[in-house]
C-alpha cells in the first residue's frame, strides 16, 4: 500500500440495508429536444502561475451528441485590479494572453461576450489541505487500483482529485491501454447514491506505471455544482436514485457549467 492515504469512516446507526433483486429491461426515453442553444462553460483558475484555460461549447439537442465548440467569443477574467484577456487557441479552448494565478479568497470575475450577449460569473478559491490524499491498493501480484470507496469523509474540506496514469488495464476489455485520466471527489455531504453507486468500470494499474495526482480545493459553490452533477451522472442509475433536477451553476444569462477558482497540490508515485 502506498502513501497517498485516504479512508472512509462511516457511522451508520439504526440502518437496515435491504438487498434487492432486479432484472434488466429495455427502456425508451421520451427525449424532447429544446431548440434553444445554451452556452456551456468549463473553467478552473488555479493557484498555478500559468496561462489559464477556459472551455466553451454549446448544449446538445440529442442524446450522445458531441457538443459544438464555440468560436468567436470574447473572454476575460478580472481580479478587481487587472483584466486578463483570453485568446482562442482552438475552437472551444480559450487561453489567457499572460500568466496569472488564483489567490485564496480573492474574487475572480469572468466575462464572456458571445452572439450579442454577455455572460458573467464570480469565483473564489479556498485553501487545500495537504494531509488528505488517495490510497493505491493491491488487486493482485502485478496490478493496483484506486477505490472510489476509499475517500475520507471530512466535514471541514471538499476536494477533487485528478489522477493521470500513462498505462492501465481494464478487465472489461481484457487489454492494456494508453493514458487515462480519472476524477475522485470528497464532499462534505454523504449521499446514498455515493455509498451505493452503480457499477463502474474497474481501472487497474500495472507495476512501473507512473501515477500523477492533483488535489483541487472546492469552494462551497463549486462543491454544490459537483454534487448536483454527480447526482445526475455518476451516482445515477442505482437502487437509490434521487429526484432529478437541473445541475447547479454560477453563470448568468441561462448559461450552464461552472467557473471556479481552486488551490491545488500535486504528487506522483511509480508503482514498484
Amino acid at each position: 500500500m502506498y502513501a497517498l492515504k485516504l479512508k472512509y469512516y462511516f457511522i451508520i446507526s439504526g440502518l437496515i440495508i435491504f438487498f434487492f433483486m432486479s432484472c434488466e429491461k429495455s427502456v425508451e426515453f421520451n427525449f424532447t429536444p429544446n431548440n434553444k442553444k445554451f452556452l456551456i462553460v468549463d473553467g478552473i483558475i488555479t493557484n498555478e502561475y500559468k496561462n489559464q484555460k477556459i472551455y466553451l461549447s454549446e448544449s446538445v439537442k440529442t442524446l450522445n451528441q458531441s457538443p459544438a465548440l464555440i468560436s468567436g467569443a470574447e473572454v476575460s477574467v478580472s481580479d478587481g485590479e487587472k483584466i486578463y484577456l483570453f485568446s482562442e487557441q482552438t475552437p472551444g479552448t480559450y487561453v489567457s494572453d499572460e500568466k496569472f494565478s488564483a489567490v485564496i479568497n480573492k474574487p475572480l470575475f469572468l466575462h464572456i461576450n458571445f452572439e450579442e450577449k454577455t455572460y458573467t460569473a464570480e469565483a473564489r478559491s479556498v485553501p487545500v489541505l495537504s494531509y488528505n490524499s488517495l490510497t493505491l491498493e493491491q488487486y493482485n501480484d502485478t496490478l493496483y487500483y484506486i477505490s472510489n470507496q476509499k475517500a475520507e469523509f471530512n466535514p471541514y474540506e471538499a476536494a477533487m482529485y485528478e489522477v493521470s496514469a500513462d498505462n492501465y488495464y481494464s478487465p472489461d476489455f481484457e487489454s492494456y491501454k494508453g493514458e487515462v485520466k480519472m476524477y475522485f471527489y470528497v464532499l462534505k455531504t454523504i449521499d446514498v447514491g455515493e455509498i451505493f453507486p452503480p457499477r463502474q468500470q474497474l481501472i487497474l494499474f500495472p507495476k512501473e506505471t507512473k501515477i500523477s495526482i492533483k488535489k483541487y480545493s472546492l469552494s462551497p459553490e463549486h462543491e454544490k455544482f459537483i454534487r448536483s452533477l454527480l447526482l445526475e451522472a455518476q451516482w445515477s442509475g442505482g437502487n437509490f436514485d434521487t429526484e432529478k433536477d437541473n445541475v447547479y451553476t454560477n453563470l448568468s444569462e441561462g448559461a450552464f457549467g461552472f467557473f471556479a477558482a481552486s488551490n491545488i497540490i500535486s504528487d506522483s508515485v511509480i508503482l514498484k
